[in-house]
């Protein structure tokens, strides 16, 4: 059995022809669904959970809105193929955004969540304050260029953009996570991000 007819026989309910499988080829199944889910380049739903597991925090079950029922938390991960040119440079974005929606995020204090997977392995997470005020300027300035105005009905920013200058710097900026093997990676990294995120390890 390989993962698609795991995946089909789990679907339509047959659970016997599973459980009718040795412990090896469970486990051997096991591994390849999670090198699946993990390096899935159209969900980032299993990257977010895994982001949030390492913080102690549960994953929201509604999607609704933030990425945790419990509290406001927006994450960001990232996930780079080690055959790409693309390198880790602390950078994420928020999708159809809107003068609205930011003032939101800021009434509920979002704590903000950067993370980076490497073939779907983590290898960092970062952490900082919304209501940064280096980190809102960036965002206020991206609002105002497209949204001029406010806020206009169907019109919103398409994509809003960030990078680790608009909060490293910050008090509540904090290295949350780094791989124990951070230094095998370095070169998928830009020089200026892995620098800050290795001096700011201990703190």
């Amino acid at each position: 059995m390989n993962t698609s007819q795991l995946k089909l026989n789990y679907s339509i309910g047959n659970f016997s022809d599973i459980k009718s499988l040795d412990d090896k080829t469970k486990e051997d199944l096991l591994f390849k669904i999670l090198a699946e889910m993990s390096k899935d380049k159209n969900s980032s739903t299993f990257r977010e959970g895994v982001t949030l597991g390492v913080l102690g925090k549960e994953q929201s079950v509604t999607k609704l809105g933030y990425d945790s029922d419990k509290e406001p938390i927006e994450v960001k991960p990232k996930n780079l193929s080690s055959n790409s040119d693309k390198k880790f440079d602390g950078s994420g974005n928020f999708s159809d955004f809107t003068w609205a929606r930011h003032q939101k995020y800021k009434n509920d204090d979002v704590k903000m969540i950067v993370s980076g997977f490497l073939d779907g392995k983590l290898t960092f997470v970062l952490s900082f304050n919304y209501n940064e005020s280096d980190f809102t300027k960036e965002i206020e300035r991206q609002l105002t260029k497209h949204l001029p105005n406010g806020d206009e009905k169907t019109r919103y920013v398409r994509s809003v953009k960030f990078g680790y200058r608009h909060f490293f710097k910050s008090e509540s900026f904090k290295v949350e996570y780094l791989c124990p093997e951070i230094v095998n990676y370095e070169r998928k990294f830009t020089k200026p991000f892995y620098s800050v995120i290795i001096k700011n390890e201990s703190n």
